[in-house]
């Protein structure tokens, strides 16, 4: 299909190049739209022989697989009051080691040639279009109602595979949905996980049964080309979507050492999955939940929270879509927090604060002022005291939330730094405690972490009173892990 539509974007230029008069580019504009005419069958043919080939493997091996409990975010023993850093020697020189790195998770491009060419659809009176909104963002999805595929009362292999070969009949008008669903996607910045939510609000608006939704979003994300499954047990469908991330909480199975997270499984949670091995296509890809960005979306509400450090008060302002979607966001490893970065109005905000305190001073000044201003002008409270549970936050949600912990605090600071300084940092994940480290800046002080070379200075910003250098005594010989971003 690459092949076909570079061959087209050849002609093109070709045409437009030799068109020197009407009656010449006329009889060229004729050639070319027979041979686009070809092409397009072409395509037809490519994507129903995919289908066809997919659909008899599908005919053939299924299994049942174990389900494995979702495990929680590694339970960090937490003190209930925020604690004070003590005594500290400032003369002090000392390397902390490390042990593991863990690196940042990198977004995926998509599939090349997939999506490009869509086949628009025929048309007809009946049609129906339906709008809708995935957090305040514009979509409509359009359908033919006389010809929706539907599942019936039984959930077996045999319907499933019904379902599969009526939706693929209408191929056309599908395609031309996934193609408006990716371009909302690429607009907003969304990642995989909002182009998921994009697909799973188009299926309840098309389809009255929970589990019709399941398969037409299984559909959808396999013709986008996710590596995505669909599986059953009992009389429930589920969604299995395949990530390297480690997912929190979410039930999952395991195939050729790939781990598959279980959606929309309603209240029931199986011990066993029957679906089928291999995927789609080869060149299918996995789920990625990373997030490089807030996405933009549209203003939903406004909530204002005011802060005050160094006797000035600041209002944040934040746009209650932003926070909505980040909280639908499954939970995931900490390192995917730390790379995402703060609203720009709340940058700008902060920026009235620090602008005239960080102006003129050194780094390790502005290090410590920044420090200090996490440690004392955020309230501190553990995740079982304010959530019942452990639970990660963004930067953005925690300048929202009222109260935050040691992991929270080590991802906004590591927004603030990037921001404010400029100076490359990484988190450092103990035992019981997150904390960050900030290339060091003005020679050699305090407890250090020695990464590729570079010193970088161990900056806590849970521990009241803690400078640049400064560590709690019972991390002292503790060997954390490397968490880059």
């Amino acid at each position: 299909m690459k092949k076909f539509i570079g061959i087209l974007a050849i002609l093109m230029t070709g045409y437009y190049a030799q068109s020197q008069t009407d009656s010449t580019f006329i009889e060229f504009q004729k050639e070319f739209e027979e041979f686009s005419d070809s092409i397009e069958k072409e395509l037809t043919t490519f994507e129903w022989q995919n289908d066809s080939l997919f659909i008899q493997f599908l005919e053939q091996s299924w299994k049942e697989f174990d389900i494995f409990s979702g495990n929680p975010p590694p339970q960090r023993p937490k003190p209930r009051e925020q604690p004070s850093i003590g005594k500290h020697d400032d003369t002090i020189r000392q390397k902390i080691d490390f042990k593991g790195i863990l690196k940042p998770d990198t977004v995926p491009n998509d599939n090349e040639g997939r999506l490009n060419k869509v086949r628009q659809p025929d048309y007809e009176s009946r049609v129906i279009v339906k709008s809708f909104e995935v957090f305040g963002v514009p979509a409509k999805v359009q359908y033919y109602p006389d010809d929706l595929p539907q599942l019936g009362t039984q959930v077996n292999r045999k319907s499933i595979i019904k379902f599969y070969q009526d939706i693929s009949l209408k191929a056309p008008i599908w395609e031309s949905n996934l193609l408006g669903f990716k371009e909302i996607k690429d607009s907003f910045f969304f990642n995989d996980w909002g182009f998921y939510m994009i697909i799973e609000k188009a299926a309840q608006n098309i389809f009255s049964t929970k589990n019709e939704q399941t398969l037409f979003t299984w559909y959808a994300l396999v013709k986008s080309g996710y590596q995505a499954k669909i599986g059953y047990s009992g009389n429930n469908l589920y969604l299995l979507l395949p990530s390297y991330q480690e997912l929190y909480n979410i039930q999952y199975l395991t195939e050729n050492g790939l781990v598959y997270y279980i959606f929309l499984s309603g209240q029931e949670k199986p011990t066993q999955i029957t679906t089928y091995p291999g995927v789609y296509t080869d060149d299918s890809k996995t789920f990625s939940f990373t997030l490089n960005k807030l996405p933009e979306l549209p203003n939903g509400g406004l909530k204002y929270r005011n802060l005050t450090y160094n006797r000035a008060t600041i209002q944040l302002v934040f746009n209650t879509r932003n926070i909505e979607f980040l909280e639908s966001h499954p939970q995931c490893e900490l390192k995917s927090y730390f790379a995402v970065p703060i609203s720009q109005a709340n940058l700008d905000a902060l920026d009235t604060i620090f602008s005239p305190l960080l102006e003129r001073k050194t780094n390790r000044e502005r290090i410590d002022i920044l420090l200090n201003f996490v440690q004392t002008s955020l309230e501190y409270q553990t995740d079982q005291e304010q959530f019942g549970k452990e639970r990660y936050m963004f930067a953005e949600e925690c300048l929202y939330y009222d109260y935050s912990d040691c992991e929270d605090r080590a991802v906004l600071l590591g927004q603030l730094i990037k921001k404010f300084t400029g100076l490359p940092a990484i988190g450092l994940e103990f035992n019981q405690h997150v904390t960050l480290a900030v290339l060091s800046p003005d020679g050699d002080y305090g407890y250090y972490i020695l990464y590729k070379g570079n010193k970088y200075i161990i900056c806590d910003p849970t521990f009241i009173h803690g400078k640049a250098g400064m560590v709690p005594e019972d991390l002292k010989k503790e060997v954390p892990r490397i968490i880059l971003f």
